[in-house]
């Protein structure tokens, strides 16, 4: 036979097993699970827009992946962003970002990184001219399960525009 559980012992049963929710929620929001979603933002930093290795643009971005600030004239959902990085690594060869700072909450990682590249390749309308160049992006990106599915950002494009014009 069961004995009845006193409402003191059911007081702590029910406080254990909030503190059991509370731990696994404040999990998603610390270590492991943050160090995880800023992993794969970094490999896309590094492996896909710097070496160029698209068989993880693949497994990194979700096909329900949105761009909500997509670089105007391109797409925004996968293939628009694939054609972004493509462009830009065809535009200036070399192309790596400095990350400067990386924050992440939930399931956001937010990246300030500085871009490098030489202007060997004809971007946005411009001839190559040899320069160096250099331009500050501030990204966010949502992490899914391993995956990007959505990405903010606010590009310097400016700046990039005034150092390969004419």
């Amino acid at each position: 036979m069961s004995q009845p559980v006193s409402s003191t012992r059911r007081g702590v049963l029910i406080a254990l097993a909030l503190a059991g929710s509370v731990t696994q929620a404040f999990a998603q929001n610390t270590g492991t699970h943050l160090e995880a979603n800023k992993a794969v933002v970094r490999t896309v930093i590094e492996e896909v827009q710097r070496d160029g290795n698209f068989a993880n643009f693949e497994k990194l971005f979700a096909a329900s992946y949105a761009d909500r600030t997509a670089f105007p004239g391109f797409a925004s959902d996968r293939e628009g962003t694939r054609t972004i990085y493509l462009t830009f690594r065809k535009a200036f060869p070399g192309f790596r970002a400095v990350i400067h700072r990386q924050i992440a909450e939930g399931d956001l990682v937010t990246t300030h990184k500085t871009y490098h590249g030489k202007h060997l390749g004809e971007f946005n309308g411009v001839a190559p001219t040899g320069r160096d160049i250099t331009f500050e992006v501030i990204d966010i990106m949502r992490v899914r399960d391993g995956q990007i599915t959505d990405h903010w950002g606010v590009t310097d494009i400016g700046a990039l525009m005034r150092q390969i014009s004419p």
